[in-house]
């Protein structure tokens, strides 16, 4: 399949992801994440770009929608390979369900937790502050670069015992703490949902060795791609939306190797 624009260490390709899929080559992917439309009933709209989100509050289509999608993205896996699928509240246990059938249940390793605090809250519930990243691996030993996803210990270590703990910190657990850009931030550039580069750069090097391919075939503003180059991997993007591509191609410019 020719890409509608590639770069150093990176293409694009314009299309629905399952007719992307399918031009691939197949078992030549280390991580696929894909943050696709939540189920909100609303078309998503920013300053660079739009896409919809109404499915009728039909679950069953949506949730078919996505399966048939993922379906497509496994065969893309190698046998070390990992997929993340980032949802939300609203329909992240049907997709599970799915994923669970297309994988194999044994096959899901982890629910991860991507909270932040940015917004305003509630009077009538808690404030509704995470997204939910599914993962699910190719095979019984995917990728994971525990050295890459250590945070700080949470306890003052005392001196005598510093020799027993990693100098870097913990393994995190399943709750990622990153925050969203703010709007005058260097890497917004006012895609509707758009997702902390911090976020997809911890994910990439955890999932990922250098060199390794990541794709996102819903890729709309790039975050993903732009942090598969920055951390030296090669990256292949898609999505049905032109200026998706556009805005996605500008920042792959600039990121470099």
């Amino acid at each position: 399949m020719k890409p509608r624009e590639r770069g150093d260490g990176w293409e694009l390709h314009r299309g629905d992801c399952l007719g992307v899929a399918a031009g691939l080559e197949p078992s030549s992917f280390a991580l696929i994440y894909i943050d696709p439309p939540f189920f909100t009933g609303a078309r998503r709209s920013g300053e660079r770009g739009a896409y919809g989100d109404a499915w009728g509050n039909d679950v069953a289509r949506y949730t078919d929608h996505i399966g048939e999608r993922i379906a497509a993205m496994k065969p893309l896996l190698h046998e070390r390979g990992s997929i993340l699928v980032h949802l939300d509240w609203r329909a992240v246990h049907y997709v599970k369900v799915r994923c669970d059938a297309i994988f194999g249940a044994n096959r899901f390793m982890n629910e991860i937790v991507w909270s932040y605090n940015s917004g305003g809250g509630s009077k009538k519930r808690y404030g509704r502050k995470h997204d939910t990243i599914l993962w699910y691996g190719a095979g019984p030993n995917p990728v994971f670069n525990a050295d890459a996803a250590r945070v700080p210990y949470d306890a003052v270590i005392a001196k005598k015992r510093a020799h027993l703990f990693h100098e870097r910190g913990k393994v995190s657990g399943d709750v990622l703490d990153v925050s969203r850009p703010p709007n005058h931030a260097k890497e917004w550039v006012g895609w509707p949902d758009q997702k902390p580069l911090a976020l997809l750069d911890r994910l990439v090097r955890v999932h990922t060795n250098e060199g390794d391919r990541v794709g996102d075939f819903f890729c709309g503003s790039g975050t993903t791609l732009v942090a598969a180059v920055a951390a030296g991997r090669s990256a292949v993007g898609a999505d049905i939306s032109e200026d998706a591509l556009r805005v996605s191609a500008e920042r792959l410019a600039g990121a470099g190797r």
